[in-house]
């Protein structure tokens, strides 16, 4: 990630935002959902066309071998479609819960099961590791977090040479972090604080990546939690999200 002008009417998320922390949130929701679009098609129509193939098979070879194998390859994809929509949905419409026990390594392959087309399309190598860990916050949030940190993870690893995304959780005192790593250009030093800042840098800037770690910082920290930036393992960025066990 590039450095980022910061204009001289910016100031932190907390003070005064206009527009409220609640509107903004919102909006990067919904804007979170539009991007998870083209993956839900994606994987929806690769289930119909498997379907429709098993379907066609079953025409031609009636056997009761094929009728077996075929009808359960059509179950298993029409599941599995029906589970990627109710995801999708989940994330769109699910009204705000009380916090509640999040493990997060499972929390972390669902962020990567649903940004697994753009992951795909990027070849971006993922992993998820560390400790079985829970964290208790609001789990909407979390996933909003997470999601918003690979997205921009994302970006960073455009055009960039065999291109690594991981997520690490680790059991701390009293809570839990989970950190997204990857090996994109990372932050300039310095520039850390200009990323929490509003309002966020223009798309001609940085391509609008502030809004999605401002907004991942105001749920973290109305959760109690702390959201840092850093250095990565392999050079690129980190950032790491705290949270209260």
């Amino acid at each position: 990630m590039s450095p980022v002008p910061v204009a001289p009417r910016s100031r932190p998320w907390n003070e005064a935002l206009d527009p409220p922390v609640e509107w903004l949130v919102r909006a990067n929701r919904h804007a979170l959902v539009t991007r998870m679009v083209a993956t839900t098609v994606h994987d929806v129509s690769n289930a119909l066309q498997v379907m429709s193939g098993a379907a066609e098979m079953l025409g031609l070879d009636p056997g009761p071998e094929q009728v077996a194998r075929r009808s359960g390859s059509i179950v298993q994809q029409a599941m599995g479609a029906t589970g990627v929509l109710q995801r999708l949905t989940a994330f769109a419409r699910d009204p705000q819960r009380p916090a509640e026990r999040v493990r997060l390594l499972d929390l972390a392959a669902r962020v990567l099961e649903m940004r697994q087309y753009a992951l795909r399309k990027g070849r971006i190598a993922t992993e998820v590791r560390g400790d079985d860990a829970v964290a208790t916050a609001p789990a909407r949030d979390l996933l909003q977090v997470l999601l918003n940190l690979v997205v921009n993870a994302e970006a960073a690893l455009a055009d960039r040479p065999s291109p690594k995304l991981a997520l690490i959780v680790t059991a701390t005192d009293g809570g839990a972090s989970i950190t997204v790593d990857d090996t994109g250009p990372g932050f300039a030093p310095g520039s850390e604080a200009a990323w929490f800042l509003w309002p966020p840098p223009s798309p001609g800037e940085s391509g609008a990546l502030g809004v999605g770690l401002l907004v991942a910082r105001a749920l973290v920290e109305l959760a109690g939690g702390t959201l840092t930036l850093g250095a990565g393992a392999a050079g690129g960025a980190a950032v790491t999200v705290n949270l209260r066990g």
